[in-house]
């Protein structure tokens, strides 16, 4: 069940001999993706839920249950399909200017995205996606300020930067680079996303 408002997050436990030490979001994905726990000790899955050390196997731990994401790149007909633990990233190609230009859109199960707080109010177990997306006349100038400004959330209210809650969201993107938990994914015409509630499971 995800959490609800006021609610304690996840079950005191026996930290299992078979739980798998996650250092990256993408160690995470194929972890939790293939039904195993984790435990992770970097990434920004670990930075959204505040762990940095591995807990004892056979000690005690907390058992948090987290959402995953069904991420499915179509590209000239041909699908691809991923699953994620902690964002996607949508953006143009290099030689166009990357995520200074353009179109960007941020699918966030984690609050974080490169250690900045992109989206405050996100939790990897709300049963739903923060979507943040940059309006394509936003300026260079405006993007770089804005991103050094998210290192600690400040970034948000901006009238080119908007962010929606959903559990599934599908984006035209014409050729356009798909970035899945900090690794490239290759590029896509149409990416959908959705969410996957209570998937999977890390030890903190």
């Amino acid at each position: 069940m995800t959490i609800g408002k006021g609610t304690d997050w996840g079950v005191e436990g026996e930290v299992p001999a078979d739980v798998v030490v996650c250092g990256s979001d993408r160690a995470l994905s194929v972890a939790v993706g293939n039904g195993r726990d984790a435990v992770v000790v970097g990434g920004d899955m670990a930075l959204t839920i505040g762990a940095s050390v591995a807990p004892g196997i056979g000690g005690v731990g907390r058992r948090l249950p987290i959402d995953l994401m069904d991420v499915e790149l179509v590209r000239r007909g041909r699908h691809h399909a991923i699953v994620a633990s902690s964002h996607v990233m949508i953006r143009g190609v290099r030689r166009r200017g990357g995520r200074l230009r353009g179109e960007v859109h941020w699918i966030m199960n984690a609050q974080y995205y490169d250690g900045r707080d992109l989206v405050p109010r996100g939790h990897p177990n709300d049963g739903r996606l923060e979507v943040l997306s940059v309006d394509p006349r936003m300026g260079p100038r405006q993007r770089l300020i804005a991103w050094n400004r998210s290192r600690t959330g400040r970034h948000l209210p901006h009238p080119c930067l908007s962010v929606r809650s959903t559990i599934e969201i599908v984006i035209e993107c014409d050729g356009a680079v798909v970035v899945v938990d900090g690794v490239r994914a290759g590029r896509a015409d149409t990416v959908n996303v959705r969410v996957r509630a209570d998937t999977g499971a890390i030890w903190i």
